[in-house]
């Protein structure tokens, strides 16, 4: 009789549990809260436009890599064309505009023109960059599953970049580009990195970006988890939606099953939390059971800091194929926001995609790091809620005027997601959409997604290893099935 899996929570990790799962041979269940899958990997529609609210890039499009193979195992990428941008982004500041080009010669060349003077820190940079175009995040199996073999080969994979990740991961982004003497090669090669990461952080990002391996697929968030789901129905998952958790029953160190918050309980031989680890830990297993590392990591935040953002869509009638689809550029009149002042906003929009807006007009995207627990307080009112939403859709819809005026009357709000969006729709703790950050002062720790007393549950998803986001989610989706196979005797290599 085959062994039966609950998977709490439908996003890219659960999806994956589950597909896995099913190859694997199990009979396993997604339970899921929402009403579509996808989890923070998701969009929206407003008024015939549609929202992307999750990939600004995939990390695994390139073919022939890892983590590829894995996105095609789960359905995610299909038959789907990647759209590669030709720059990451472009960014103005007093005056300069810097292109941060795909192509590494061209960015090499542009960053030279625009400050001569930081030629000896541009070719380290670049050269950093190349360092790290062939890496890949170990992802086949989970550390304790490893023999010495698949240790020898990760070690040998990290030859290259050893030397990149001592010298970086020792300071944050913002003190490493200091060394650069030009504040705008400092503001631009920034962009979208939080700059209280640890450095190393940068030649990744950049050499994921240029080698093909961070692109976009077509049809954004919302279709890539709708593909996953359609695979994991195909291979005979159950799906249940409106399925939320309450708690999971445990008896003599064992999961037995899970408590839905329609009262009715489900019996598994393993349980799979997919979801915020915060939730698993406090409510779904009531306090009971502490764990060190998670523990420790959530109490320091300045060595483990968590992000979220305010994510403002709007429509504009008007096709912007021919700006730039990420773009940074200052404000003529300064942004007040929470208890800081905005120079600068950083606009997306996705032309590239016609169906996510009608015929000559254009979805935009603006988003920006915010305060949790600022908006927290806003919310004990309603109204203060809902008009500072507002306010603040008004005043980015200027500031666009004003930098466009070519635009003015063209711009509505059409959605603005808070931190509170994030954790009300995802059980996001604090609104977080990614992890904790990667910093100098944190270790970088990969949990095994194993709760000290209980014998047979086993967690997955970004939480458990930096630096968070869909390939932590997809990854440790299937080391959990991994880890499941083992403990049944079978073989662990799931495909």
């Amino acid at each position: 009789m085959k062994k039966r899996i609950a998977i709490i929570g439908g996003g890219i990790a659960g999806l994956t549990a589950g597909i896995y799962a099913q190859k694997a041979g199990f009979d396993s269940t997604v339970y899921e809260q929402h009403s579509i899958v996808g989890g923070e990997c998701t969009g929206w529609d407003r008024d015939g436009f549609h929202i992307d609210g999750c990939i600004h890039w995939l990390t695994g499009t390139k073919p022939g890599t890892e983590l590829y193979k894995m996105w095609q195992e789960v359905g995610a990428l299909g038959t789907v064309d990647i759209y590669q941008p030709d720059s990451f982004a472009t960014v103005e500041m007093k005056g300069k505009t810097v292109t941060l080009h795909r192509n590494l010669s061209m960015l090499k060349a542009h960053l030279m023109e625009v400050s001569p003077e930081d030629e000896s820190e541009i070719e380290k940079f670049c050269n950093n960059i190349e360092k790290c175009l062939d890496y890949e995040m170990p992802s086949t199996k989970p550390v304790d599953l490893m023999g010495w073999r698949d240790k020898w080969q990760v070690a040998k994979s990290m030859k290259d970049i050893a030397p990149v990740i001592r010298e970086l991961s020792r300071i944050s982004v913002k003190d490493y580009l200091k060394r650069f003497k030009s504040p705008v090669l400092r503001e631009a090669l920034k962009t979208g990195i939080h700059e209280d990461y640890s450095a190393h952080v940068l030649p990744f990002t950049f050499a994921t970006f240029i080698s093909g391996n961070g692109g976009r697929p077509r049809g954004g968030s919302r279709e890539l988890a709708w593909r996953m789901e359609e695979k994991y129905r195909s291979l005979g998952g159950e799906l249940k939606l409106h399925a939320k958790v309450k708690k999971i029953e445990i008896n003599k160190g064992y999961a037995q099953g899970l408590v839905l918050t329609n009262g009715r309980t489900v019996f598994a031989d393993y349980i799979i939390p997919a979801c915020d680890t915060r939730v698993v830990l406090d409510h779904l297993l009531q306090g009971k059971y502490y764990d060190k590392q998670l523990e420790e990591m959530y109490a320091n935040s300045e060595k483990y800091p968590l992000f979220t953002c305010v994510y403002a869509s709007f429509r504009v009638d008007e096709d912007l194929s021919d700006y730039p689809s990420d773009y940074v550029f200052e404000t003529k009149n300064p942004i007040y926001f929470e208890d800081r002042i905005l120079e600068q906003l950083a606009w997306k929009h996705y032309c590239y995609e016609p169906s996510f807006a009608p015929s000559g007009k254009s979805v935009v995207i603006i988003y920006i790091s915010a305060s949790f627990d600022w908006w927290k307080e806003k919310a004990h009112n309603q109204f203060e809620y809902s008009a500072a939403k507002w306010k603040l859709g008004k005043r980015f819809i200027q500031a666009m005027e004003e930098r466009f005026p070519e635009l003015t009357g063209k711009i509505q709000l059409l959605d603005m997601a808070t931190p509170l969006t994030y954790e009300r729709y995802c059980s996001a703790y604090r609104g977080a959409y990614m992890s904790f950050g990667a910093t100098p002062k944190g270790k970088q720790q990969v949990h095994d997604g194993k709760i000290k007393g209980i014998k047979n549950l086993f967690m997955c998803g970004q939480w458990l290893m930096p630096p968070g986001g869909l390939p932590v989610a997809i990854v440790t989706g299937k080391w959990a099935i991994q880890r499941i196979s083992e403990e049944e005797n079978l073989s662990s290599d799931v495909s």
